[in-house]
């Protein structure tokens, strides 16, 4: 499945400690940010998407990350993602709390993804490194998602969940057949089977195809 799921950094690659810069945006980049879009988006609910981007819940999620990088002890790729996915649900949880203070009127607004261009996120920029988190980075990331979230979309409802959760979330498959109740070979299965209609589906899209199957 190499050709679905990007190739990030290996397992081996030691970033400890999280202090150097210079290797903060290849970490960042190496855990497929697109991806991580995605796991936000589908966390979000539609209210709360109505209410902010999953680009503004990333952003607030690496500002977090990077300031608490000196705390963070390294135990390699997979648990440094699992972290970024732990810091992400708290951003989420904040930000729908966040939306039922505004709408009683109190609170601060938050910051658009949509208001990026206009230097409305200088603040959050301030807490990450030089040019980390740029309009055109974002961007390009979020239109990556976009067009994995299309393909996983398009995907019959009973194969979609196991295609996000072990592609995009790296759950063991035990762990996503007691989920939904379902056996491990019945699991392996559907995601055999919904991991070729989602490559199919995503290879249309980036072709420029209209019809998913």
């Amino acid at each position: 499945m190499s050709s679905l799921r990007p190739r990030g950094i290996s397992p081996d690659d030691d970033f400890s400690p999280l202090t150097d810069p210079s290797r903060w945006d290849e970490l960042i980049e190496g855990i497929r940010p697109a991806a991580i879009l995605v796991v936000i988006a589908s966390s979000m609910g539609k209210n709360l998407r109505a209410h902010c981007a999953p680009e503004d819940i990333w952003q607030e999620t690496l500002a977090q990350a990077w300031g608490a990088r000196g705390d963070y002890q390294w135990r390699g790729s997979a648990a440094f993602r699992a972290w970024i996915f732990e810091i992400a649900r708290n951003r989420i949880r904040d930000a729908a709390r966040n939306m039922k203070t505004e709408k009683r009127g109190a609170g601060r607004a938050a910051v658009r993804f949509s208001e990026l261009e206009s230097g409305l996120s200088s603040a959050l920029s301030k807490l990450l490194p030089p040019d980390s988190v740029t309009p055109s980075r974002l961007l390009m990331h979020a239109e990556r998602a976009a067009a994995m979230r299309k393909a996983l979309a398009a995907l019959p409802p009973e194969l979609e969940p196991i295609v996000r959760m072990h592609l995009f979330e790296d759950l063991t498959m035990e762990v996503i057949a007691k989920r939904l109740g379902i056996g491990v070979s019945m699991a392996w299965r559907r995601f055999r089977k919904g991991a070729a209609i989602y490559s199919r589906n995503l290879d249309d899209w980036s072709r420029g195809r209209d019809g998913f199957a």
